[in-house]
């Protein structure tokens, strides 16, 4: 099997697109015009603080501050405390809804089948300080795999 580098592939790619008139990459590089990707957001849920100002910081503060360092826009959604477990349900049975759930104790394994792997997140965060209580770790993995990141020492992800 004779093998193609990058360059024969664009090169050959290009010939085609040329003859076949449909553009392609070949097309797109030629218009040197910047491909811009679409915008990222994150939706977060969380519970309504008991401090009001807390919220008021959130929102005025890190969610711009989230824009302007990451390119990113957060949808901060704040709900009373009672119901957001009902909304995590929710969203996961409909298969949509928000990116990041607040959750507390052992709520993550409730969930184990539909949350996603944060093993990179908790390690990088563990590392730089200082790694976690046994209790943070039990109730935030299913073996080696972490599925919350648990923010403190009463093991809430």
């Amino acid at each position: 099997m004779t093998r193609i580098d990058r360059r024969k592939l664009l090169k050959y790619s290009g010939a085609a697109t040329i003859a076949t008139g449909t553009g392609g990459i070949t097309a797109i590089l030629a218009s040197r015009r910047p491909a811009y990707a679409q915008a990222t957001s994150i939706h977060w849920l969380r519970w309504s603080d008991f401090v009001p100002a807390s919220d008021q910081l959130l929102k005025s503060k890190i969610v711009p501050q989230c824009e302007k360092a990451l390119g990113i826009k957060l949808n901060l959604e704040m709900i009373n405390a009672n119901d957001i477990q009902a909304r995590i349900t929710a969203a996961i049975q409909s298969g949509s809804g928000p990116d990041i759930f607040y959750v507390i104790g052992n709520w993550p394994q409730l969930y184990v089948e539909s949350v996603s792997d944060v093993s990179d997140v908790a390690a990088e965060m563990g590392k730089a300080q200082g790694g976690y209580y046994d209790i943070s770790k039990a109730v935030a993995t299913v073996g080696q795999k972490w599925i919350g990141v648990p923010w403190t020492t009463g093991a809430g992800c």
